[in-house]
């Protein structure tokens, strides 16, 4: 297994990072003046690092709102969309194994 330069430097920072976060107290008063903290989900904290690992599963999850798209298509639609995916994401197998097939051939014939 090969690290990636990018892997190592966020371990490296993290690893930077963790004395200064074990000295910190689980729980702080704000300071006077600010209101609240701006609160970010937990999953988008992990996804930039998860993102480094090259984690390509959740390209689509920044702009793709289910309940618009349930508002907006009838059941019948919904039911055609996802059909037409299973056959795409079948397409899309069947090319890639032809593909290999294809390259171990031509490295078995030293090509």
């Amino acid at each position: 297994m090969m690290l990636r330069p990018a892997l190592i430097l966020s371990l490296a920072a993290f690893v930077a990072a963790s004395p200064a976060a074990i000295a910190a107290p689980a729980f702080a008063l704000l300071p006077a003046g600010v209101q609240s903290l701006p609160i970010e989900p937990a999953r988008s904290l992990l996804k930039n690092f998860l993102d480094v690992l090259g984690d390509d599963d959740d390209v689509h999850d920044d702009h793709y709102d289910w309940k618009d798209y349930r508002n907006s298509t009838s059941r019948k639609e919904r039911i055609r969309d996802y059909y037409e995916m299973q056959r795409q994401g079948q397409m899309d197998y069947w090319r890639a194994q032809k593909d290999m097939q294809k390259k171990a051939i031509k490295a078995q014939r030293g090509w």
